[in-house]
């Protein structure tokens, strides 16, 4: 029997949690007046538009015009139902939830839910879940499994490490299929989990064989993905195979650990750039958990937007090689032109990588170098560019001058700037007039070089076309304005509540505001009073969630004027009986045209310009 999360409960939750709170786990906020603000998880921005108002519980994002309560905000940004995110919201906020509810939704035991609980990514979550979970008992149970643990082992791995990680081992014989075979699975979305290959005759075999097995999860803590390490190397495999994209995964947007590291986040200020995942783990190891790692790629824009998100201050750790000290480079460039952190390097002797550090000098000094040893972006550049060049040739010295300084002209800290010249002054016995001299003529270029830019980028934009739902703010016309106006009193003030439900003839123009006071009367008919939060739960509906929120974020006055209310009220009775003409002449028009019925279409054009004329003098009277 299917039970339904009492209402009871989920009023008790979302009365226990702040939505603010929830929301500072997965975006970075700040107040500013009434309101806290954010860069919008839901699209990417230079300028944050995502805001929460505590007061009433509910966020919004002016740009997307996405909004809602604790409930919608996790629903999104997780992809859960809406018992997943009642269950999800009371973990997050501490709050004790019956276990036979919580059982109810890991089983889709739900009213109300079936579709979404049924749902291709759903069931992939399930999938995953459960490979993972096999994996992870063949590495720690199984005889197939020691060889792998006892790499990992070898490799400053803790049992409680594994465990917490869940990292697992594919066998070279085949286990996953015949385990999920024993659930009679669907093989079609089996296909598109890319956990499985299609041979050429269809049947289908594991992806992953012989592999060290490390969960890629997602920012919920949900595994999508995963990424095998080869136990023994190969000359015909790569060393590294992660799992295809999928509807769940898409490599650029994920970033290893971010699930644990976000929380950390919060309290370092600061988050933690890894090359590898075994880098991640051995600094998680050490104590240092604000660290991710993306996915064998370059950063892409969605991870880097990802990490603004959460943090201004970003350190970057990557091995102490050539080819690592290479991508460091290309990592400050990326998030350095971005102009959104403050970024630092943590450099690393002996051409290490952080797990080799660690194994070689501790958990505690790399501790210690991580927190008190962080080296500046020039300070990083001048060793950098030292690298291949022989600093007392006169030629690799000019080399070497005209790389930093092209560094030093992008500071716009003044004391940075003139503590650098002055140690390249020192260094080379030069005069510190002619580095600045020098100095300026570089910044001058590229100034030159920003500005055309710029104006190129200008032309480029006027070209695009502007995606429609990032158009901000909305135009409504003035009987709209009056219907949201409205809306929002009866809502709000119970005398005007009142006043309209013995208008017998009311209703009003627009569908979507129809439908808000007609589930108003229902939601008024279980609650006392109006709770926006509990009102939006009530409602379900996106587009119907948007128009609330958007009603309780708009600057309406407090007070309730009987004059503005009636204004209100004559603008919506006069505008509906002609709204109700001029839709069905504009059908009769139409229907008219598809027929070549020429008379017809004359005669009820000029019938429709009679009534737009009508209307537009109703307005002009109000």
């Amino acid at each position: 029997m299917s039970r339904r999360i009492p209402e009871e409960v989920i009023d008790d939750v979302r009365s226990q949690v702040n939505i603010l709170d929830i929301v500072e786990q997965y975006v970075q906020m700040h107040r500013s007046g009434k309101n806290w603000f954010g860069l919008c998880p839901f699209h990417t921005e230079k300028t944050a538009s995502f805001s929460v108002n505590e007061q009433k519980q509910i966020f919004n994002c002016f740009s997307c015009h996405r909004g809602g309560n604790v409930f919608k905000f996790i629903m999104e940004i997780e992809n859960l139902s809406f018992p997943e995110a009642v269950i999800r919201v009371a973990d997050l906020g501490n709050v004790t939830i019956d276990q036979e509810y919580i059982d109810d939704v890991k089983t889709g035991n739900t009213n109300g839910a079936d579709d979404e609980a049924n749902s291709d990514v759903s069931v992939l979550k399930d999938y995953h879940r459960e490979a993972a979970e096999l994996y992870h008992h063949i590495l720690v149970n199984t005889q197939l499994g020691e060889e792998a643990l006892n790499y990992l082992h070898g490799r400053g791995l803790t049992d409680d490490l594994i465990e917490e990680f869940q990292l697992g081992y594919a066998p070279a014989n085949k286990l996953l299929l015949p385990f999920f075979d024993e659930h009679q699975p669907d093989y079609q979305k089996l296909r598109k989990s890319g956990l499985f290959v299609e041979l050429r005759d269809g049947n289908l075999s594991d992806r992953f064989r012989e592999r060290v097995m490390f969960p890629i999860r997602n920012a919920a803590g949900q595994v999508v993905a995963f990424s095998g390490r080869l136990l023994q190397k190969s000359e015909t495999q790569p060393k590294y195979l992660n799992s295809p994209e999928t509807d769940l995964f898409n490599k650029r947007d994920v970033l290893f650990n971010f699930d644990k590291a976000k929380n950390s986040v919060r309290t370092e200020k600061n988050i933690i750039l890894f090359e590898g995942f075994m880098d991640v783990l051995a600094a998680y190891r050490a104590g240092v958990k604000n660290g991710v790692a993306s996915m064998g790629t370059s950063l892409t824009e969605q991870q880097v937007y990802t990490l603004a998100r959460v943090s201004k201050k970003i350190s970057i750790c990557y091995d102490g090689d050539e080819p690592g000290q290479n991508a460091t480079k290309r990592a400050l460039e990326l998030l350095g032109s971005l102009d959104r952190f403050e970024l630092n390097v943590i450099s690393l002797p002996e051409k290490l990588d952080p797990d080799e550090y660690i194994r070689k000098y501790g958990e505690e000094k790399f501790y210690t170098k991580i927190h008190s040893s962080p080296e500046s972006k020039l300070a990083f550049y001048l060793r950098y560019y030292e690298q291949g060049r022989n600093l007392d040739n006169e030629h690799d010295q000019l080399a070497y001058l005209d790389d930093v300084l092209k560094k030093i002209a992008q500071s716009t800290d003044v004391i940075e700037v003139d503590l650098y010249l002055n140690r390249l002054a020192q260094r080379f016995q030069l005069d510190k007039n002619a580095l600045e001299a020098q100095l300026k003529e570089i910044r001058s270029s590229q100034r030159k070089k920003s500005n055309f830019q710029q104006q190129k980028n200008v032309l480029q934009k006027r070209s695009i076309a502007i995606d429609p739902k990032l158009q901000a703010p909305v135009h409504y016309s003035i009987i709209e304005q009056a219907e949201r106006l409205l809306l929002y009193r009866i809502l709000h003030d119970h005398s005007t509540w009142l006043k309209v439900a013995n208008i017998p003839e009311f209703s009003f123009v627009h569908e979507n505001y129809q439908t808000l006071y007609l589930l108003a009367q229902g939601f008024f008919n279980q609650h006392q009073a109006y709770d926006s939060a509990a009102f939006l739960d009530f409602v379900q509906e996106s587009a119907l969630q948007e128009i609330i929120v958007s009603l309780e974020m708009n600057n309406f006055a407090k007070q309730t004027s009987e004059q503005e209310v009636s204004d209100c009220l004559k603008l919506i009775l006069q505008a509906s009986p002609l709204e109700d003409q001029i839709e069905s002449v504009k059908i009769q028009l139409a229907r008219a045209k598809r027929m070549n019925d020429q008379d017809t279409v004359v005669a009820l054009t000029v019938k429709l310009i009679e009534l737009l004329q009508r209307k537009q003098a109703g307005i002009s009277a109000i």
